[in-house]
């Protein structure tokens, strides 16, 4: 059995630009992502994090995209749930219907209908779930890509530094976009990047991927923790430590 924090889950879904993960972090998200937005309603009811109000939709935000990410990074109990939005008036247009989905996106943990609204415009919607594990919606798909990467390269730098207290800190170089696509691709059907079972091997770090042998299941795998019983060993991701260089192998 690994530990629970030695590993990142991902299962994606491309028709609804969904990512459903675990061991991704906040911090992984706001230092992948590109641009953070400049506004967000919270679905979670959070007043103690809203620096705004909007009574027509009667939902607290949070604007500035500073303040976002001190949001994003804050340690709370409270499960961070969140859809951005293009501008004030943008909320003043809803309707009745539009602001029950938003409710029933913060009650339910998924959207009601499509992720992405013409009147809200926005980009991203970030749904904490119970299980802590994460639904993370992105209207351009490609944007959660680099978000994965570093992802990974925390993970493998934190172990690297952990068995090696008095090295220097790696220095990990980006992973080809062709290796994260093939990951993200390969994670329709779940997949398991497994840093607690990592071997170093002749320089080179070796790191197990494992596929799902049933989908369905995968919330239980994950509350047990019994991934080696319910998914298969299928992949090795491995970098070179002394040339730089990012391998992706599939059995």
């Amino acid at each position: 059995m690994v530990v629970k924090d030695n590993y990142i889950f991902i299962n994606t879904n491309p028709l609804t630009n969904m990512i459903w993960s675990y061991g991704i972090t906040a911090a992984d998200y706001i230092n992948g992502l590109d641009e953070l937005p400049e506004s967000i309603i919270l679905l979670n009811d959070d007043e103690e994090a809203a620096n705004n109000y909007n009574s027509h939709i009667k939902f607290n935000l949070v604007t500035g995209s500073s303040e976002i990410r001190r949001y994003l990074l804050k340690k709370t109990t409270i499960r961070k749930k969140f859809i951005d939005f293009k501008g004030e008036d943008s909320l003043a247009n809803l309707l009745p219907t539009e602001i029950a989905a938003l409710l029933y996106m913060a009650h339910m943990g998924v959207p009601m209908h499509r992720p992405f609204s013409s009147k809200l415009m926005n980009e991203y919607i970030y749904l904490t779930q119970p299980d802590e594990t994460i639904r993370s919606y992105y209207r351009r798909f490609s944007d959660f890509n680099h978000i994965l990467e570093i992802s990974i390269k925390r993970n493998l730098r934190e172990l690297h530094n952990s068995r090696r207290m008095f090295a220097r800190s790696l220095a990990i170089k980006d992973i080809d976009n062709s290796i994260l696509i093939d990951l993200i691709t390969k994670a329709n059907d779940g997949l398991i990047i497994m840093f607690g079972e990592i071997k170093e091997h002749k320089r080179n770090y070796q790191i197990p991927l494992y596929i799902l042998n049933d989908p369905e299941k995968a919330s239980i795998t994950l509350k047990t923790n019994e991934i080696n019983q319910n998914a298969t060993l299928s992949g090795h991701l491995i970098y070179d430590i002394l040339n730089k260089q990012w391998d992706l192998k599939w059995e």
